[in-house]
């Protein structure tokens, strides 16, 4: 796992570990700017055929420009440096290496001054370009406070006008896209191909505007090792890597049969809402469960009897409107006795007769739960049932951004501001296990502790995408025990489903739910490669 911090956070941490360690502030800045150049040259094969320009602001982060800019020259590649700051106006580690690059006796480095007089001269620049270009932001770093204005803002402005007119310029980013700060930022900020971000995960370059202005994100070293961030990590936050899913995944032993390989239970649908549950039963099936049980009203049994031939079926009444009756819990206690884990919510409506019945099950089944869709709309009014359980086995709820504002009583722009305290402090109340839906995922256990995936793009913002998601995590959950597992494991392959379809395809738009639980098996064969 890799410790995740948010802005304030690590600068904290990477000041107590200067402190403790002994490590010179510079030398970091050295390693920042020498491990961007090896990322930035990975990443363009044809570096030496391009235009490069790196445009610095005033403070560490046009100090990592200035050291990145010597290591272009190290390598005898021409490179243009604007700056908006005079060196009056630079201090302390960027001044040095600032002075450093002005020293350099070499025809092959251009500088240049951005000022109020004559703030258009990086844009006058590069418009008359010809070939391919490089934009490199190392204009404010994660410092930002507020919206940008002045001339940072048009120098942002500009960028983002050349590159989306001009599709032989990229944009790359050192440490964050210029303009992104703590919380929700609705400014100006750098629209990049790429961010190289220093040291650890900064989390708000996975959501928001830092998501969607960040391009890929690439993590490099500084010279402070992942051990000595973990030693300062008391956020509890951590980025969930290929690695931690290897080892978490389920795999089947050789001597191992059917019923020993995880039974899921999953439970739901009501009349036009079949689809739902069908999903997930087919996503719990292809995601490994060696039997995939399902309970839904009878009027619906048809649906299921035309795709779901592998399924053990279970027919229970239901309510004049389709839904699962009240009093069907007690004609569900053998499948509830033959289930490794329970899945409830898909399809299941918001008839409040059935609502007693997934009151019923959540109050007294003695299994590892999974709560989704309908069944969390129907516990954001009674939150109170999860602390009557009769048994301790654990729960998992899995609400998007909408239904975890209904479940906790915050505003959705409350969530998106703070959402890992506020994630953290319901699990901890509630003694839940979360998992938390949006453009990047989270998983909260019941201890706190929070496990970030980057896995996935936006075709996974779809309707039924939660139900494939939710297929996913019971069939892992019977198979593992672990809910821990069971939430990294599960969002980690759902993104990777999307991720998949897209390496195939090549757009983020066109792919149903069933094109990507087609996708399982690649994902799964990829984890346990």
């Amino acid at each position: 796992m890799r410790p995740a911090f948010t802005f304030t956070e690590i600068r904290e941490a990477e000041k107590t570990i200067i402190e403790k360690e002994g490590i010179p502030s510079l030398i970091l800045m050295e390693n920042a700017g020498k491990n961007t150049f090896d990322v930035i040259t990975s990443l363009y094969p044809d570096i030496a055929d391009r235009t490069i320009v790196i445009v610095c602001g005033k403070g560490n982060n046009a100090g990592d420009g200035f050291v990145l800019a010597r290591h272009f020259l190290i390598n005898g590649i021409p490179v243009d440096v604007f700056n908006l700051s005079n060196p009056g106006e630079l201090k302390g580690d960027a001044l040095v290496n600032f002075e450093i690059l002005r020293k350099l006796d070499s025809g092959i480095c251009s500088m240049f001054t951005v000022t109020e007089n004559d703030p258009d001269i990086l844009y006058r620049s590069l418009k008359r370009l010809k070939g391919k270009a490089l934009i490199i932001d190392a204009l404010l770093g994660s410092g930002t406070k507020g919206s940008v204005t002045g001339i940072f803002e048009k120098v942002i402005d500009q960028i983002n006008t050349l590159k989306h007119k001009n599709i032989k310029i990229d944009v790359i980013s050192v440490d964050v896209p210029s303009g992104i700060g703590e919380g929700n930022t609705t400014g100006a900020s750098v629209d990049a191909c790429h961010t190289i971000t220093m040291g650890a995960v900064k989390t708000e370059l996975l959501y928001g505007a830092g998501k969607e202005n960040s391009g890929s994100l690439n993590v490099v070293p500084i010279g402070i090792t992942n051990d000595c961030f973990e030693r300062v990590n008391i956020y509890n936050k951590y980025l969930a890597e290929e690695s931690d899913v290897k080892s978490l995944f389920p795999k089947r032993k050789k001597t191992s049969y059917k019923y020993s390989n995880g039974k899921s239970l999953v439970i739901g649908g009501s009349k036009g809402l079949s689809g739902a549950l069908i999903m997930s039963s087919i996503a719990a099936l292809k995601a490994g469960s060696g039997a995939v049980l399902a309970a839904y009203p009878r009027s619906i049994t048809s649906h299921f009897s035309r795709k779901l031939s592998e399924v053990i079926k279970t027919e229970l009444d239901e309510t004049t409107d389709g839904s699962i009756a009240g009093d069907s819990y007690t004609k569900l206690l053998k499948q509830l006795s033959k289930a490794d884990a329970v899945l409830i919510g898909p399809g299941l409506s918001l008839n409040s007769e059935t609502a007693k019945f997934l009151f019923d099950v959540i109050v007294n089944a003695a299994k590892p739960l999974v709560i989704d869709a309908d069944a969390l709309t129907l516990l954001a009014g009674n939150i109170e049932i999860l602390k009557q359980r009769n048994s301790k086995s654990e729960i998992i709820l899995t609400p998007h951004i909408g239904e975890f504002s209904r479940l906790s009583g915050k505003t959705t722009e409350e969530i998106n501001t703070n959402r890992f305290e506020i994630l953290r402090n319901f699990a901890l109340e509630h003694n839940v296990n979360l998992v938390l839906k949006s453009e990047t995922s989270l998983s909260c256990t019941s201890d706190g502790k929070i496990y970030i995936n980057n896995t996935g793009n936006e075709l996974l913002g779809s309707a039924g995408s939660g139900d494939v998601l939710s297929g996913i995590m019971v069939s892992l959950l019977a198979q593992s025990g672990s809910v821990r597992a069971a939430m990294i494991c599960g969002n980690y392959i759902h993104g990777m489903l999307a991720d998949i379809y897209y390496d195939k395809f090549g757009n983020k738009q066109t792919a149903s739910q069933q094109d990507l639980i087609k996708q399982i098996p690649s994902a799964i064969t990829e984890i346990l490669g």
